[in-house]
């Protein structure tokens, strides 16, 4: 009887598969490459003097890593906009910014989406086979510094 009643129990109950939720894995750098490539850029700031963070996002803008100096200046809170800006725009956000001025319609698009892009320098997107597959960024420390970091660590750590 008391098998009997966990099958209807069983037959009731909702389906867990079918709720589960699915995620498409978006492609990006490995977690690997993305530690590497943020810690190279933070490297590379603290070389020129500054601490500040830095964030590494796949192609969908979603966050792989967000690091931040010990002495870095705010929370990492700009970084990881960055990043997902470069990546969503395949643009380095020292094009970004500029562009933004003169071309009203890319200036909406940004302004549509305060919440997920930052258009300042010191973003680079990140390629595979010609694909944007991620993007890093270096936040919390002046836009030109900012921008040499995340050069300075693509050129040194990301595969080309």
């Amino acid at each position: 009887m008391v098998f009997t009643l966990m099958l209807f129990a069983l037959a009731g109950a909702p389906d867990v598969a079918a709720q589960t939720p699915t995620w498409t894995v978006a492609p990006g750098p490995t977690l690997e490459q993305s530690l590497t490539l943020a810690q190279a850029a933070l490297a590379a700031c603290h070389a020129k003097g500054y601490d500040g963070s830095a964030a590494v996002v796949d192609s969908a803008g979603l966050v792989k890593v967000v690091l931040r100096a010990d002495t870095a200046p705010k929370p990492p809170v700009a970084a990881p906009m960055k990043a997902a800006a470069a990546a969503a725009f395949d643009l380095a956000g020292s094009d970004m910014e500029p562009r933004a001025r003169t071309d009203t319609a890319f200036a909406a698009q940004l302004a549509a989406h305060k919440d997920l892009y930052n258009d300042h320098p010191g973003s680079i997107p990140l390629h595979r086979d010609g694909k944007v597959i991620g993007g890093l960024a270096v936040a919390d420390v002046p836009h030109e510094v900012a921008d040499a970091c995340a050069r300075a660590a693509v050129a040194t750590a990301w595969p080309h």
